[in-house]
């Protein structure tokens, strides 16, 4: 499941997405049409908590057009989104041996600001601890 998907859940609080793949050609997953950016579109995202969304200008897999795309829903549709798109490849933050495409710097970086989003939206509205004599609900 792609984060941004995720972010259609109303228990998440913020999502930061990485080189999101196949949002724009609406082909994400296996053997299904994808309507995330439909979804968004019709307000399903509406409400839902802060994105992020990080893409590389350099990412094959989600050309200029694709990023444009997708900004161009997310801002008209309204939702709290910020959008940066830096000087990277696809999968600069994990390609470290297989590809040459990994960018400690720039990764260490977004890791930072990925952790402020958290901090900020997320930390403050964690609920009351639980403790060991209280059943947790399963949720997934």
């Amino acid at each position: 499941m792609d984060v941004l998907q995720a972010a259609f859940d109303h228990r998440v609080l913020a999502s930061v997405c990485f080189f999101a793949t196949d949002i724009h050609t609406a082909t994400l997953g296996k053997g299904k049409k994808d309507d995330t950016l439909i979804r968004v579109r019709n307000g399903d995202l509406g409400g839902k908590g802060e994105l992020v969304m990080i893409f590389g200008k350099q990412d094959t897999h989600v050309p200029r057009e694709g990023r444009d795309l997708i900004r161009k829903v997310l801002e008209d549709s309204g939702i709290p989104c910020s959008f940066l798109e830096v000087q990277a490849q696809h999968a600069f933050i994990r390609d470290e041996s297989s590809k040459g495409r990994w960018d400690a710097a720039l990764t260490r970086n977004l890791f930072g600001f990925m952790l402020e989003v958290f901090e900020r939206t997320v930390v403050p509205d964690l609920g009351p601890r639980l403790t060991n004599q209280e059943a947790i609900d399963h949720v997934c």
